[in-house]
């Protein structure tokens, strides 16, 4: 049984899901629609990254996909499994998408392949200072240069979270104070201190691009494997703290977390036939 969070593309938006469970608020017409009818959750979908306007790849466990980015982006979103060089000769080709990220404001893009190749785009002027302070030091002095970059999550205020191929995790601000100072002072905590103890980070991690209050990291060391994540300030952000929770827990029952989200014309249909069979008990005992 599989599980993943990710935020949408407004302010409180998110998803979370957990086997068939699922929760989910403010989501995009682009996917929510999947999410409304429970024919996507952490059991259709072993992975599911979103990103601004929409943005996401979905991708099911038998590598089939779905997805909506930018238009430079989607061509290499495809499977290639081979390739012709120069020379003639053919080659291996980069593989399949196994992760995507994207850039807060919705134009650069980020991708890890099955080969451990990975693609960015469309150039480094649409990335945050950090990436391109990064990816400028790993072409000076690592023998695969970009390309060692594992895991990336671009969040607000230039925010940068990598891991490499061997593992190694890092957290790379902004120089500039200003901007430094805006970032959530829990989530730099969270981050440091998790890292000096020697846990890396995992493809489920998701930074909010409208704040850094709101945010969901896995954390792997050894055998070991846990979510941490928080979900902003004040009452709202407690009662979703709590959905969160209850999801991921395993709480629940799928019939009831489905039903909170279907239109008026099912919940119609659901009352009809609770009438031709007799029941007699409230709507509100379904949720």
């Amino acid at each position: 049984m599989a599980a993943f969070f990710a935020w949408g593309n407004v302010p409180n938006s998110f998803v979370v899901a957990n086997g068939s469970l699922l929760d989910y608020e403010n989501l995009p017409p682009e996917y929510e629609g999947k999410f409304k009818v429970n024919e996507w959750n952490a059991m259709q979908l072993s992975a599911f990254f979103t990103g601004p306007n929409g943005f996401h790849l979905a991708i099911k466990p038998n590598t089939d996909w779905s997805a909506r980015g930018p238009q430079d982006m989607l061509p290499y979103l495809q499977v290639q499994n081979i390739t012709t060089g120069p020379d003639g000769l053919v080659r291996e080709g980069r593989g399949r998408p196994i992760y995507v990220a994207f850039v807060p404001g919705g134009i650069g893009w980020f991708i890890r392949y099955s080969s451990k190749q990975c693609l960015w785009g469309p150039g480094p002027q649409v990335f945050p200072s950090t990436w391109r302070l990064a990816v400028a030091d790993l072409e000076r002095n690592h023998a695969r240069k970009d390309e060692c970059i594992d895991f990336v999550a671009f969040g607000l205020y230039e925010l940068l979270l990598i891991r490499f191929e061997n593992g190694n995790s890092l957290m790379l601000l902004p120089d500039d104070p200003a901007l430094r100072s805006r970032i959530s002072t829990s989530l730099i905590k969270e981050v440091e201190e998790r890292l000096k103890d020697g846990w890396t980070l995992g493809n489920r991690t998701s930074l909010c691009w409208f704040d850094t209050n709101r945010w969901f990291i896995e954390w792997k060391r050894g055998t070991d494997n846990i979510f941490r994540y928080n979900m902003g300030e004040g009452e709202k952000s407690i009662r979703d703290m709590e959905r969160v929770t209850k999801v991921l827990s395993g709480e629940g029952n799928d019939a009831a977390l489905v039903a909170s989200h279907q239109n008026s014309q099912m919940i119609a249909a659901q009352g009809a036939m609770a009438l031709a069979v007799g029941l007699n008990r409230s709507w509100n005992s379904w949720w």
